[in-house]
């Protein structure tokens, strides 16, 4: 069917790079294995969903295929002081992942990937391109990240084999959730369609990174033009997105009141300054696009700038 708009073309992007339903059920399916065989390995400890899937923010492939990776924690418990770093009986990520790994071991259906060094998680693989990765945890109960009753707490969790740092996912979700719905639901799908966007033009932000910079731009960005009354889309939006994030994107970033670890996607300022640089010029073709009263040009212009599956 011709699309006869800029916006249903959007809107069908949109659709595209949603998940796959029946993947996601299989996913969830797979996750709950999981979590029954590390809860049934290791009594007292709990498993949850946390990331991307856990804030509803994932994007199908690019290739549009069913490759899908699933983010879980695996809490330990909560925990009220750290250990003498000459202490023999404390807990470094590196003991938690082979104590996961050892309860996934449990269960020979599990094809769990060699460790890689610095980074903390362990990874099972299947055959169909879909992974779940296990992420150790603890409940931060010392006081130094305190929270009002009823506001999630804060974790930790492994910043290397022999360290911890804080991880804000329960907070992190609550409030990209709250932001949503504080933008009339279009925050998420904003998300999503910056996320498309960096990776076909190859920006190379991580996930997360992205994530907090639509969240702290886009919900500001429509409670200033719904209070002026402008009519706007999802490409007002990116292109207002573009122009901002240029100027946010060379400092370290985070949610409001998160415990979180500011992100950078560890790349250097030369890195992001020339991403900063990048940002702004594509902001001003996106806005001349935005400007483009003429539906065909128009179409073809944003199919230019964004690519694969905006529609032809």
């Amino acid at each position: 069917m011709p699309l006869s708009s800029v916006d249903e073309a959007f809107a069908e992007l949109l659709r595209r790079i949603e998940l796959n339903p029946s993947r996601v059920t299989l996913a969830s399916q797979r996750y709950n294995a999981v979590k029954a065989t590390v809860e049934g390995a290791l009594l007292g400890k709990t498993v949850r969903q946390v990331g991307s899937f856990q804030r509803q923010t994932k994007i199908r492939p690019a290739d549009l295929g069913d490759r899908l990776d699933v983010d879980a924690l695996v809490s330990f418990g909560g925990f009220s002081q750290y250990s003498s770093p000459y202490a023999t009986d404390g807990v470094t990520p590196a003991k938690a992942l082979e104590i996961v790994r050892r309860a996934l071991s449990s269960n020979q259906i599990y094809r769990v990937m060699p460790q890689e060094q610095d980074h903390p998680v362990v990874r099972l693989e299947y055959a169909d391109q879909m992974a779940i990765e296990l992420i150790p945890a603890y409940e931060d109960h010392t006081g130094q990240h305190p929270r009002p009753p009823g506001v999630p707490g804060c974790y930790i969790i492994g910043a290397s084999p022999a360290s911890w740092c804080p991880a804000d996912y329960d907070y992190d979700a609550l409030v990209i959730s709250k932001l949503n719905a504080a933008s009339k639901n279009k925050l998420v799908p904003a998300i999503k369609l910056v996320k498309a966007y960096f990776r076909n033009a190859g920006v190379p932000l991580k996930s997360f990174h992205t994530e907090v910079l639509v969240a702290n731009i886009v919900p500001t960005t429509i409670a200033d033009w719904e209070s002026h009354r402008y009519s706007y889309g999802y490409p007002h939006l990116l292109a207002n997105f573009l122009s901002q994030a240029s100027k946010m994107v060379t400092t370290a970033v985070m949610l409001q009141g998160s415990y979180s670890t500011p992100v950078n996607s560890g790349l250097s300022q030369v890195t992001l300054a020339s991403i900063g640089t990048f940002l702004t010029a594509r902001a001003e073709v996106a806005w001349r696009l935005c400007k483009d009263t003429f539906a065909t040009s128009a179409l073809a212009g944003w199919r230019d700038f964004l690519g694969e599956p905006f529609p032809a």
